[in-house]
């Protein structure tokens, strides 16, 4: 067998101090330190700013690079995300190729790309990678996936790819870097993702109750969607996180069929979550969902009040999200937020929250306005992650990143803008 090169030998952690140079715009630079797994996550992104990381969110856990012409040994990458557990490095994942943020390529440019990169792993580990299943136990989606299992790391390439023959559309590329630590977990047993879940009865630890009356969940990752229409898929991503499973947008985008420009059709993305629950140990529950019944008596009842009050009227076949693009927002709560569709919708959230569990809301953003959001209007999805009952509010969160990860909302105006309502909770 050959020996490790010495650029792996440096990416493992092995002490090579005779090579410590000026810092380079390459990723490589985050491997050339033998304690960088041991570090505090912070001192190892401060001794590496120009690579332009930031943070996710306020509590510094995970960080993000897009910097444009970003490399890996001087190959061209994309995002790269490096995450944290207990402050200290969990893992990097390193997107090589994504369709969300690069557009369409043609497989014979995709197959290329990987066999390329399957090469330079090879020629740097010395070390063929060991192929693993395509239904990998625990995995969301079947891909191809080789895995070098080094003294300082375990290293997974994922290549990811739907439909066959002609049909055949790249999905994503990506280079996995975990840690020997965590990597066992996932790993060393071949148990496959969910051997890292936590268990249902230990979620209530992560709920914090505050002497203002906010009740929320502490802890739960950000993912930051970037300008893709990716908010339903990043938001199913952070529960999966949450839980301990390693499962990234980019693999919830292939199966529910998300665009970067269409975002991801509700119907989709519900089948979607029924299929990465079956694969994942975990169970879907719909708890809220305006349907037709619903919809039609909304309207009605809003058009008597919107005469009354001189507003806007609505035809009676409108699509609800365009009556709720056009509806008076006032007019509108005064119509929703009372009942026993209403009372259901608050207790559900309570009682969630205090079981640890984040739900997944669907809404009508721009029915009710708010500040310093990147989107203006349309269908959205985020997370409602505590609620405050003296002051009868729900506290959420977006996947835009920083300062989105802990905002307040009336739960008249939450329920307002609501179209659907659901949980995904481990099924032990």
């Amino acid at each position: 067998m050959q020996l490790f090169s010495t650029a792996i030998a440096i990416l493992l952690g092995f002490s090579l101090t005779r090579l410590a140079a000026a810092p380079v715009p390459d990723l490589q630079i985050l491997f050339m330190d033998s304690n960088m797994w041991k570090q505090p996550v912070g001192e190892v992104l401060n001794k590496r700013s120009h690579l332009r990381f930031h943070w996710l969110s306020k509590a510094k856990n995970d960080a993000r690079s897009t910097t444009k012409g970003l490399r890996l040994w001087q190959q061209p990458v994309g995002e790269t995300i490096l995450r944290s557990r207990d402050g200290k490095l969990h893992s990097f994942e390193i997107s090589i190729y994504n369709r969300g943020d690069m557009g369409n390529i043609n497989t014979d440019t995709f197959d290329e790309l990987t066999s390329k990169w399957q090469k330079l792993l090879q020629s740097k580990t010395g070390k063929d990678g060991e192929k693993m299943n395509r239904t990998q136990k625990g995995s969301v989606v079947s891909a191809d996936r080789w895995l070098w299992e080094c003294p300082g790391a375990y290293i997974t390439l994922t290549a990811s790819s739907t439909g066959r023959g002609s049909k055949k559309l790249p999905e994503f590329l990506k280079l996995t870097l975990v840690s020997v630590k965590f990597g066992k977990e996932m790993f060393a047993s071949r148990g496959g993702i969910t051997n890292t879940m936590v268990k249902r009865n230990d979620l209530k630890d992560s709920v914090e109750k505050q002497g203002n009356g906010d009740v929320f969940i502490k802890n739960i990752p950000m993912v930051d969607q970037g300008r893709k229409g990716y908010c339903a898929v990043a938001s199913a991503e952070r529960v999966f996180r949450y839980y301990g499973l390693q499962v990234d947008q980019h693999a919830m985008a292939q199966i529910a069929q998300s665009s970067a420009q269409g975002g991801t059709n509700p119907l989709k993305m519900i089948d979607a979550l029924k299929r990465v629950a079956g694969r994942t140990k975990t169970r879907l529950y719909q708890h809220y969902e305006i349907d037709r019944r619903e919809s039609a008596s909304t309207i009605k009842a809003y058009n008597r009040l919107a005469k009354k009050s001189n507003h806007r009227q609505v035809p009676e076949n409108a699509y609800y999200q365009q009556f709720l693009s056009v509806a008076h927002a006032e007019t509108l709560k005064s119509v929703r937020s009372k009942g026993s569709t209403y009372n259901r919708f608050k207790k559900t959230i309570i009682d969630k929250i205090n079981e640890g569990i984040p739900l997944l809301w669907a809404l009508q953003v721009g029915v009710i306005k708010e500040r310093g959001i990147p989107q203006a209007g349309g269908g959205h999805m985020r997370l409602i992650i505590g609620y405050n009952e003296k002051s009868d509010q729900i506290i959420y969160s977006d996947s835009w990143g920083a300062g989105h990860e802990f905002k307040k909302m009336t739960i008249p105006e939450a329920f307002t803008a609501s179209m659907n309502l659901m949980t995904i909770k481990p099924s032990r």
